[in-house]
């Protein structure tokens, strides 16, 4: 059941109270439904939902076992101790047991780095310890071939078909938590419209809840007071909410936690602390107090050079296995339009360090007079380049650069800048110097770290995207940096290049 967003969840829940009163066939008789009877209905409706929405995952886990023992088998055969049935029914159970104990199932409310981190985690142990058991049973160093296909093939498997089922499950009505929002303030307002615009997340908002209205914005989703929590909760089978009243009194919170919260499993309470890093903070307890752990992984020697070995693996596969193919383009863009093939612009590194930055070019000649003329004769476009410092369409754009560009094809001479140590394969793309203001306060974060050649702005609608919220992008990589974050970008970077999402 969907309510209208505009109504109050007192007009259903004020029914509840009345009995449910059906004409016999003779019409003057009444049969009485009795409460308990549609409780015990609603009870077993969102227990079958949330049954089926742990065994989706469970089933795209064991579909990502099939697809890397298959391709282990098409690889290396079987023999030599090497048995995929074992296999798979040991690691099986294995892995999704594990993944039970970390929360991955249903794994609602997780952001995607946290649960690669922990989906390769339990993978990596697993398939090291199975490694070592079968070479010691077979004592055929052969058998670690077809293991090292299965290792390296969920590493990728996992975290992709989890992504393609929760794509999927989230067209559904029926899949997530239903989540109530404690507070209707900027924050309430802000965490609703957020999890609304991500539902693979697996929070689907149902309205915010509070005893007054304290923004606009929360007219819309406003479901009625507090207190009409508990014929909330009956209603939709409500297993989160979210306390974002960062404004009000602490005793305040305390006692809507303690008296209207406990009705529901999961709490989340989101403090005043914008500007924090929030992925990898975890709870710790601080003398009876409870409080942020918070780690600056950018500090971390380990962290860092594991994202540099990274980098610079990556990068000499991409140009041995696509060499060919980058001289093709490389001769296109000759063949096709006067000028050189590459274009080299300076830009800002770490630390404000200025490099060279290389692309295949895209623009014809004297592209700054073109665009100078192309901007006086239509004012009108003038604003969009100002506000982005990029034009829909672009008249210094030649036709070979335009589906370089649609297809980020034209960034791919930065893997020398990888190679130099003047980029990373991902992080937030490099700015020239017009555009440090455009930063503010924003601009030491983008300092901190090496600019990439893709990131979190390109995997979450790119040109799509204002200037505002790219600088948002970038501080929020910035401040929540891990080589998981990094993998997840990258697995991103692939869909949105193949789909080619807000890109022009």
């Amino acid at each position: 059941m969907r309510l209208p967003q505009s109504t109050s969840i007192s007009r259903f829940v004020d029914t509840r109270n009345d009995v449910l009163k059906e004409p016999t066939a003779s019409g003057d008789v009444l049969h009485v439904r009795p409460h308990a009877d549609i409780h015990v209905a609603e009870s077993v409706s969102h227990t079958l939902r949330h049954l089926a929405t742990y065994l989706a995952m469970i089933v795209s886990d064991a579909a990502a076992l099939f697809v890397a023992l298959a391709v282990a088998v098409t690889a290396c055969g079987v023999g030599n101790g090497f048995d995929p049935y074992l296999m798979y029914f040991v690691s099986a159970f294995v892995m999704l047991a594990s993944f039970a104990m970390l929360g991955l199932y249903p794994g609602i409310g997780l952001t995607p780095a946290v649960e690669i981190r922990q989906t390769s985690t339990v993978v990596c142990i697993m398939m090291t310890a199975f490694a070592a058991a079968t070479v010691l049973h077979a004592r055929d160093a052969w058998v670690l071939l077809p293991i090292g296909f299965v290792w390296m093939t969920l590493l990728v498997a996992l975290p992709v078909l989890r992504g393609v089922m929760r794509s999927m499950l989230a067209r559904t009505n029926w899949w997530g938590a239903s989540t109530v929002i404690f507070g209707s303030g900027e924050t309430g307002v802000s965490i609703y419209e957020s999890l609304r615009a991500n539902p693979t997340w697996g929070l689907r908002p149902i309205g915010i809840v509070d005893d007054s209205i304290r923004s606009e914005g929360a007219a819309q989703a406003y479901l009625g007071r507090a207190s009409e929590v508990e014929g909330l909760v009956r209603e939709f089978g409500v297993t989160w909410c979210v306390v974002a009243m960062p404004d009000r009194p602490r005793d305040e919170i305390l006692k809507l936690v303690d008296d209207y919260a406990g009705m529901i499993p999961h709490t989340l309470v989101v403090p005043d602390l914008a500007g924090l890093p929030s992925l990898w903070t975890g709870a710790a307890d601080c003398g009876g107090y409870p409080g942020l752990q918070l780690k600056e992984r950018l500090l971390m020697p380990v962290p860092r050079v594991v994202k540099r070995c990274v980098d610079v693996t990556l990068t000499l596969i991409v140009i041995v296995v696509l060499a060919p193919f980058l001289v093709l383009l490389a001769a296109i863009v000759k063949l096709t339009s006067p000028g050189p093939i590459f274009y080299a612009q300076q830009r800002l590194g770490l630390h404000g360090k200025p490099f060279r930055a290389w692309k295949f070019r895209t623009m014809v000649p004297d592209a700054d007079a073109i665009l100078e003329k192309y901007l006086q004769e239509h004012e009108e476009l003038r604003l969009e380049w100002e506000r982005d410092h990029k034009l829909r369409k672009d008249p210094r754009v030649t036709l070979v650069g335009q589906f370089l560009r649609k297809t980020s094809l034209d960034e791919l001479p930065q893997v020398w800048n990888v190679l130099l140590g003047e980029m990373s394969l991902v992080g937030p793309r490099p700015i020239v110097q017009a555009e440090v203001d455009r930063y503010g306060d924003c601009y030491g974060l983008y300092l901190r770290v090496l600019p990439g050649i893709t990131g979190l702005w390109q995997v979450s609608g790119r040109n799509n995207t204002t200037y505002e919220e790219r600088v948002q992008l970038d501080s929020y990589y910035v401040r929540n940096w891990s080589p998981w974050l990094d993998f997840c970008i990258l697995l991103s970077t692939v869909r949105v290049v193949l789909l080619r999402e807000g890109a022009f």
